[in-house]
């Protein structure tokens, strides 16, 4: 099976949407929520939590992508769109946390799931891994 991207015009309210973050060797990507309104380039605006923004905030889709092509737009729960973008507004004035609070905890927490990072549980991990063995050396 393809992994055909959608353009933007095309996402529908509520769409999570990811794209790869720069300076970050395409390791990490960005999450945010597409959202109902239109930049006046006529792409989606979309609401991400960000440390730039110190919290949730709506963000255009060109400084969302930072020029990127999105990777992956899905639809993760049974929620409306209307109650998932009422969700993400409801969070504004939270306030970032790169383990606790990113954007991937974000978009979770707004279709009704449990806000989780998969980027920070496997970054925490790798970090457990390369302790260990950074300590089991230290030790020959």
């Amino acid at each position: 099976m393809r992994n055909l991207t959608i353009p933007p015009n095309f996402l529908l309210p509520g769409t999570i949407v990811n794209a790869p973050m720069k300076g970050w060797f395409g390791l990490t990507r960005h999450f945010a929520i597409v959202t109902d309104k239109r930049g006046a380039d006529g792409l989606p605006i979309v609401v991400a939590n960000a440390r730039a923004s110190g919290g949730p905030a709506e963000e255009l889709w060109t400084k969302f992508t930072e020029g990127q092509p999105h990777e992956r737009a899905y639809y993760p729960s049974k929620l409306s769109p209307e109650q998932v973008l009422y969700n993400a507004y409801g969070m504004f004035g939270t306030r970032y946390n790169l383990v606790s609070w990113n954007c991937e905890h974000f978009v979770n927490a707004c279709h009704g799931l449990r806000p989780t990072s998969r980027q920070v549980t496997g970054g925490l991990a790798l970090a457990a891994v390369v302790g260990s063995l950074a300590i089991a050396a230290a030790r020959r």
